[in-house]
């Protein structure tokens, strides 16, 4: 008898393993036609009449360590040192690795980090300048489809737009433009493709579920081509790579494959650490920005995170607008060293450039080091 139940019990469970994985697989194949949203465009008035600029940063999130000091300090405290940079340009932009939600049920899935931050955080990034939100991450899943559709509410609620995830696959694909003065300047933002977070976390938004927008050959070049002749500058952010590694092959394919499209920018976030940029013609990758405001302790060869200053020529005179410059700001991010509040790299730090500024030029892209500051040369 007991043998019995023993076998019953085991075919049960294998049925119910067998099951899931069925769902797995099938939300992993699953590829439905969905119909595209319309961008949403947003204005802004120039600061300056002859340059547009950009200002890109990395990971951040108010959370983990960090929320001692918040606590006592306020949710403005992580970015009095970078304030001015961010809040200098005409868009602002930075990669928020945790939803927004006073939810408590986390992915009901075994992984080494949930992150997850309080609504009235979002009053700190208005003050700050920040005009878009990348939410493509494998953390946004974090506290299941509610804190997806939670950190929409809470954004939204606060004026700041976001790109790359959403309560379906139509959200999530969803464009934002920047229209300065008729010059106009697109976002995409996406995810890696990645077996473990189809199959095993499952955060994509597939159809109608909630998630983050998929890396696929045919959904690129599907939004690419929609959005590219609406748009004079177009960047597209991705999260992609390994933890604290360099840059692999799949980021090189993917980064040269967007170009190729008609990217003019990719920004990279995922590694927590700063990758290599590449030129390539007029077209720029920046596999990883590192860290900006990052809430964890951070491993200790961890040291720096860019904030990317771009400039664009404003459209006129019939011309098309264009990229102009790209510098990278660096920033210590390190907060063993700097409690959880980035700064300028001091004199006495700018040798921590080294490793970026040798596999930047591995890849035949010239850098100049102007002070505390890397400027990209790009082709005339």
């Amino acid at each position: 008898m007991l043998r019995r139940i023993a076998i019953g019990v085991g075919c049960g469970l294998g049925l119910l393993v067998a099951a899931a994985g069925a769902w797995a697989v099938f939300f992993t194949l699953y590829d439905p036609r969905v119909p595209l949203a319309e961008p949403l465009v947003l204005e802004r008035t120039p600061k300056s009449p002859d340059v547009i600029t950009l200002a890109l940063a990395g990971d951040f999130a108010p959370a983990d360590k960090a929320l001692a000091l918040i606590e006592t300090q306020g949710y403005r405290f992580p970015y009095l040192g970078t304030a001015e940079i961010m809040r200098s340009a005409d868009i602002a932009f930075a990669n928020l690795e945790a939803p927004v939600t006073e939810a408590r049920a986390r992915l009901p899935r075994s992984k080494d980090w949930f992150y997850r931050v309080e609504p009235q955080a979002t009053e700190a990034w208005k003050w700050l300048g920040l005009d878009l939100i990348n939410l493509a991450n494998n953390h946004i899943l974090d506290y299941r489809a509610v804190g997806v559709t939670d950190t929409v509410r809470h954004l939204d609620a606060a004026g700041l737009a976001h790109i790359g995830a959403g309560g379906d696959e139509r959200a999530a694909r969803r464009p934002v433009i920047f229209d300065v003065a008729g010059t106009r300047i697109g976002f995409l933002g996406y995810l890696q493709d990645k077996v473990g977070y189809n199959l095993y976390l499952g955060l994509y938004a597939v159809g109608g579920r909630a998630g983050a927008a998929k890396l696929t050959e045919r959904d690129i070049a599907e939004d690419v081509r929609r959005l590219r002749p609406l748009c004079d500058v177009l960047l597209v952010s991705v999260h992609w790579g390994e933890n604290y590694a360099p840059v692999d092959a799949n980021q090189e394919r993917w980064g040269r494959k967007l170009l190729e499209l008609g990217v003019d920018v990719v920004i990279g976030h995922h590694s927590h650490d700063v990758q290599a940029a590449e030129v390539r013609g007029r077209g720029v990758i920046l596999y990883s920005l590192g860290n900006y405001a990052w809430g964890a302790p951070g491993h200790g060869h961890m040291r720096i995170g860019f904030i990317a200053r771009l400039g664009v020529t404003p459209r006129r005179d019939g011309a098309r607008a264009r990229l102009k410059f790209v510098e990278l700001l660096p920033i210590a991010t390190q907060n063993r060293i700097v409690n959880f509040q980035p700064r300028l790299l001091h004199p006495e730090e700018v040798e921590w450039l080294d490793p970026f500024l040798e596999a930047t030029r591995a890849r035949g892209t010239r850098v100049e080091v102007a002070g505390p500051m890397v400027k990209l040369e790009l082709p005339e």
